[in-house]
């Protein structure tokens, strides 16, 4: 495994590319404009105020090339603030008209309705949004085994409203099944897929959660008679996993979070991961099973990498191709 010895410094190309897009995602996700200060506290906070000053405006006029408008905006408190101009940066809804609707789905219905075609569910989400009518054409959308695994979900819903036992057979990952008991505590979607966290009962008591993928579930049963006492600290969010830990792990990895991130990733992430203060930063480590998908996350989230030095890397190339296409399209 990468260690903390093989980091390397990033060049002031990278740098620069790193700042222009975390301040990109900042000011995006910020639900209020930013002071000036507060931004050059986060962002340029090697720089003197004059050097901050050429510098923001550089990267302001960086980010217009790529479509994101950064706006001034007076703050009540005095100061001066800053914002995304949301009539020039964002796209408006558009519309099409309901002809041009039914020759989409009069196209795209084969497909959207072949469960051996791997977007069919994808692709039906988005023709249900262009063409409400969808949801309800002759042809179902929906393979037998979706509609299996939705009648399995309405079963444990009830069974957690009435906090039931459930039986599950199992499909674990190596292709083996397996027979369980267990006691539902919590369901969460993550990439168009349910998982249930539940705690195996053994002579009567609840052992540690686990998460088990609705996708894997053979068949679920109810256990007439039996109930349980959910746990007094138990919380769903301390489950629900991030897109790049599902799967096996592949390392533990740490990121920086800047401060005005820390709230929103704590959300995120819950208590699975471990947190850390050196006084200035604060960091997260969590497990990695994606690692491209680990980076594109960090770049959405607005944090950097730390460790291992393979994922460091990938995120950097996120940032360069990010930079690369940005001097093409302004060239």
């Amino acid at each position: 495994m990468d260690t903390w010895d093989d980091y390397t410094e990033p060049t002031e190309d990278e740098r620069s590319a790193r700042r222009i897009v975390a301040l990109a995602v900042t000011l995006i996700n910020a639900r209020q404009p930013l002071s000036t200060e507060r931004i050059r506290s986060e962002f340029y906070t090697e720089l003197g105020y004059e050097a901050f000053r050429k510098a923001f405006l550089r990267d302001r006029k960086r980010l217009a090339t790529t479509g994101i408008t950064v706006m001034r905006e007076d703050l009540p408190t005095g100061q001066v603030g800053w914002t995304v101009d949301a009539t020039s940066s964002y796209a408006e809804e558009g519309a099409i008209s309901s002809e041009d609707a039914l020759v989409l789905d009069c196209l795209l219905t084969p497909l959207a309705s072949d469960p051996t075609f791997p977007y069919a569910r994808d692709l039906h989400i988005a023709l249900t949004k262009i063409d409400h009518s969808f949801s309800g054409s002759v042809v179902n959308p929906f393979p037998h085994e979706a509609r299996k695994r939705n009648r399995q979900l309405e079963r444990i819903e009830a069974c957690l409203s009435l906090s039931c036992a459930i039986q599950i057979d199992y499909e674990r990952s190596d292709g083996s099944t397996t027979t369980r008991v267990v006691a539902p505590l919590g369901l969460f979607p993550l990439r168009d897929t349910t998982y249930l966290v539940a705690s195996r009962i053994a002579d009567g008591n609840l052992e540690d959660p686990h998460v088990y993928n609705l996708d894997r579930m053979i068949s679920v049963s109810e256990i007439r008679g039996t109930s349980f006492t959910p746990p007094e600290n138990f919380d769903i969010r301390d489950y629900v996993r991030l897109p790049f830990e599902l799967g096996e792990s592949l390392y533990e990895a740490t990121f920086h979070v800047p401060q005005m991130r820390e709230a929103d990733v704590r959300e995120h992430v819950g208590m699975r991961g471990a947190w850390s203060s050196d006084g200035s930063a604060s960091y997260i480590s969590v497990s990695v099973a994606d690692e491209d998908m680990a980076a594109a996350w960090a770049l959405a989230e607005g944090v950097t990498p730390k460790q291992p030095q393979s994922l460091v890397s990938a995120w950097r190339e996120r940032i360069m191709a990010f930079l690369e296409m940005t001097i093409n399209e302004s060239a």
